[in-house]
């Protein structure tokens, strides 16, 4: 049965995404297309893409976000930024290109890994790093897209098992 938290999770980063505004100073000509597809091993173990409607709990789904400026003007300062949806857990290495930020609240971005300020029993105050299953958002920044040219993220995620045990039980 598949799990319908996370396909709705699915859904909706995908729609997020495609709403998502583009972040930068002069985008407006700036064109944002994104897919999500399921990555599966084929013959020889090579790599192949499915629809990402029928994922599961441990499936991998990879997103590729496309950024195009349509216009006549080099946008600046481009913030390309791809939903990590709630139910999957971002895979660590898998953005594309590899130089990324990253943020827990799609508000305050900083490079990957992401650290934190943790209080231990004792009172003592120790940096750690954030778990992964905890990103909710993956960014580039593109310093100047110029008019007709495009770029290309991709980033990762596996749908968390963690998300089909809170589904409610069904009734048999």
């Amino acid at each position: 049965m598949i799990n319908k938290l996370t396909s709705s999770a699915l859904a909706l980063a995908l729609t997020l995404v495609i709403a998502f505004p583009v972040l930068a100073a002069d985008t407006a000509n700036v064109v944002v297309d994104l897919k999500g597809q399921k990555v599966v091993k084929g013959a020889g173990g090579k790599e192949k893409f499915e629809s990402a409607d029928k994922a599961r709990p441990g499936d991998v789904i990879e997103y590729k976000a496309f950024y195009r400026n349509t216009g006549k003007k080099t946008a600046a300062n481009v913030l390309a930024t791809i939903p990590v949806p709630l139910g999957t857990d971002y895979i660590p290495g898998s953005a594309k290109p590899a130089r990324t930020l990253a943020s827990v609240d799609g508000t305050d971005y900083t490079p990957v890994p992401l650290k934190k300020k943790v209080s231990l029993p004792s009172g003592k105050v120790e940096i750690r790093e954030v778990p992964y299953e905890e990103y909710r958002f993956i960014r580039w920044e593109v310093k100047a897209l110029e008019p007709g040219k495009s770029a290309s993220f991709s980033m990762r995620v596996r749908i968390s098992t963690a998300a089909a045990q809170t589904e409610a039980p069904t009734k048999k």
